[in-house]
């Protein structure tokens, strides 16, 4: 259940052709909201979220040449996350030089398509997957002080450049371990604590007053030693507050808006955690004043030879339901970000021996047809 931070880090910009037909799971012709390849069921899944927005991460090297990731991502959802375009390793990939242009190209996308556009993951460091490189060298080199001051204006930079254009960012990604200790990745070893987190946030507040602030992690969807951490921190970072500007008037804003629960599920036989579970928790949260998300959802599924059976198709439909229905019952819950839409461009399958026997984790398959997942998950948005 990691981020799907994974596969959006190193895939190639492979370009696929696109047999794009839908079908319904039954086999039959759906009613199409668009006539042509890339159809699917009318109305879009962006109108049945009724006050909640219901997004994707989006890469937009994906979108070249490829008709229907571009079509179905701009017409369906609601929103559009930075798959990647604003990690580190993408925006810094060097010392002294910002590459805007991903995220530029995902902000753009989202400006045409109506959608509100929302940025990923600015402070991260997987201690397990270092390959990925999320971190440049050249930043795993800097003396602490240095470390952390580069980390501020990171933060500052990309933040204020979006500014009135991004509703929301993820300032920290993934800051516990399995047992909710604090990961002493390159960021914690800049103050040997959660002060980078405090900093973080408040160089974020600072850049845009107005943006929602997140607080993101994996795992941490059911009460658990992790989870509980993670409150403690929210809490701190809820009652933590900085003086800004808005509208030309001084005021004190605190540091955290939300938290972000990524839910990358699994949907194999008794993998799923108990509904009551997950309500409890997130409602900890939402007590403190804080919206609550879900950030990254997939949910990946045995597979054989890369072939889902029927049973775990209609299982893993019924999670993605549960999921939609659950932030439907939980008042500040703004919505959820699927962690890409079709299997043809999937961190999960991508990534075979980190999720080995598991995939077909998105709503449609590599040709962009309907799965039971899609049609469940709009049955439990009406």
């Amino acid at each position: 259940m990691k981020q799907g931070r994974l596969g959006a880090i190193l895939l190639a910009a492979a370009i696929a052709a696109c047999a794009c037909g839908s079908v319904e799971p039954g086999g039959a012709p759906s009613p199409s909201n668009r006539a042509g390849p890339c159809a699917l069921p009318d109305p879009p899944l962006r109108d049945l979220a009724e006050g909640r927005t219901i997004g994707t991460a989006y890469r937009s090297s994906f979108a070249d040449g490829d008709r229907c990731y571009a079509e179905i991502a701009g017409r369906e959802f609601g929103s559009l996350t930075t798959e990647i375009g604003t990690m580190t390793n993408t925006v810094a990939p060097a010392a002294g030089r910002f590459d805007f242009r991903e995220a530029d190209a995902v902000a753009d996308a989202a400006r045409r398509n109506r959608q509100d556009f929302q940025i990923h993951s600015l402070i991260w460091d997987p201690l397990d997957q270092q390959v990925w490189g999320v971190v440049p060298e050249y930043v795993r080199a800097l003396p602490d002080a240095q470390r952390h001051r580069f980390m501020t204006d990171l933060v500052t930079k990309v933040v204020g450049r979006y500014a009135g254009r991004a509703s929301t960012v993820t300032v920290v990604n993934e800051p516990f371990d399995q047992r909710g200790t604090l990961q002493h990745n390159a960021w914690w070893r800049t103050t040997s604590g959660d002060q980078y987190i405090v900093d973080a946030f408040r160089a974020a507040r600072l850049a845009a007053p107005t943006m929602k602030l997140y607080l993101n992690e994996h795992s941490a969807e059911t009460v658990s030693d992790k989870s509980n951490a993670l409150l403690a921190l929210a809490k701190k970072l809820r009652e933590t507050s900085v003086e800004v500007v808005v509208d030309g008037r001084a005021e004190r804003r605190p540091l955290l808006d939300g938290v972000g629960f990524q839910a990358h599920m699994l949907g194999g036989a008794d993998q799923q955690p108990r509904t009551e579970d997950m309500r409890a928790n997130l409602r900890r949260f939402t007590d403190l004043g804080l919206d609550v998300r879900f950030t990254e959802l997939d949910v990946r599924i045995p597979t054989k030879d890369g072939r889902a059976g029927a049973e775990d198709l209609q299982r893993q439909a019924r999670v993605y339901a549960t999921m939609a229905g659950l932030c439907r019952q939980i008042e500040r819950c703004t919505g959820l970000t699927v962690w890409g839409f079709t299997d043809e461009r999937s961190w999960i399958t991508d990534y075979p021996a980190t999720f080995s026997g598991y995939g077909s984790a998105n709503l449609l398959d590599a040709n962009y047809a309907a799965k039971p997942a899609w049609n469940s998950l709009r049955s439990a948005l009406r």
